[in-house]
């Protein structure tokens, strides 16, 4: 019920650089867990059922972890309700399905010199979960995905604060269920981001404050690319965030050169927004707008004409459709 358990001499290989686990595989052996100590692992890639933090803290000198924990119910699970990362790490890639119902979860990424994190964690309903994170100075790509099995997320209050964490990152990319989480924090302010390259956003509806607000955090921002996610939520919801400020933001004038809309309804706010960003882009080179699927040919062609008829801050850019 609890999965193969490999060897216990496995555990003290010192020639061991790299090991990768899928499968009916347990790593969880209780009280009972054998002496861990790989000194020259460096690789890491577990896809299985459970972990214990004895195994990962017996690995000194790893940078790469790629951690998936599967979902175990209906069988039978054992729940550990805090698992840490190794703080030597470089990368990280966790995937977490192993959430236990009316428990508390504690997720612990204390890796100061982490560079790569693409994180998602799926919650039940009436599940808590709890993530703990260091400052990641050296941060360079940030993927980040929280989901809730039954479309009922509430806000999830350490979501701000890994934002913050990430605030070195040049690449940050936000699932739809994260980014709701940022519509209802209360009182949130976005950390500034001065190196940020690359923002790429899932948002669950459109809302031009919470966007301008976002841009103007980002100081050297060249690349946006904006997915509108409407279909994961029954309803929409406020922002709570504040007014923004009114002057165009410096990464649009100064730095911002591609956007791109995806599933694109050619509602007021999305064309105003398209619009502000064509107007105040002016080293803009090229915005790209994919329409959402079910309009005929003739609708297609009017928001062509009209997004074509904006005028444009920059005389480089160019407007392309699919």
């Amino acid at each position: 019920m609890f999965g193969i358990k490999l060897p216990k001499a496995i555990f003290t290989c010192t020639s061991l650089k790299s090991l990768v686990l899928k499968g009916d595989i347990s790593l969880y052996y209780g009280p009972e867990f054998p002496d861990v100590y790989l000194p020259s692992l460096k690789n890491l890639e577990l896809n299985i059922a459970r972990v214990d933090n004895k195994f990962l803290s017996g690995c000194p000198v790893l940078e790469n972890l790629k951690l998936i924990l599967q979902d175990m119910t209906p069988k039978g699970y054992v729940y550990i309700p805090i698992i840490q990362m190794p703080q030597t790490l470089k990368s990280l890639t966790f995937e977490d399905y192993s959430i236990v119902c009316d428990e508390i979860n504690h997720r612990v990424i204390d890796t100061p010199s982490l560079e790569y994190l693409h994180v998602k964690i799926v919650t039940p309903v009436f599940s808590e979960l709890q993530i703990s994170v260091s400052h990641f100075p050296n941060m360079v790509e940030a993927h980040v995905d929280i989901r809730e099995e039954h479309k009922l997320v509430e806000h999830v209050c350490w979501v701000p604060m890994l934002l913050q964490a990430l605030r070195e990152t040049k690449l940050l990319a936000l699932k739809p269920y994260t980014t709701r989480c940022l519509f209802s924090a209360p009182a949130f302010k976005f950390p500034e981001f001065h190196r940020l390259l690359n923002l790429e956003l899932d948002i669950p509806f459109f809302n031009t404050n919470f966007l301008l607000n976002f841009l103007h955090s980002c100081h050297v921002l060249e690349a946006l690319v904006i997915r509108i996610c409407e279909e994961v939520y029954v309803h929409t919801m406020e922002y709570n965030g504040p007014t923004p400020p009114t002057m165009v933001p410096s990464c649009v004038t100064s730095h911002l050169k591609s956007f791109e809309f995806r599933e694109y309804q050619s509602a007021a706010d999305e064309y105003e927004f398209i619009a502000y960003l064509l107007q105040g882009g002016l080293v803009l080179k090229t915005v790209t707008i994919h329409l959402k699927s079910g309009f005929d040919r003739e609708t297609k062609y009017n928001i062509f004409k009209d997004l074509s008829a904006i005028p444009r801050g920059s005389r480089i850019c160019q407007l392309n459709f699919h």
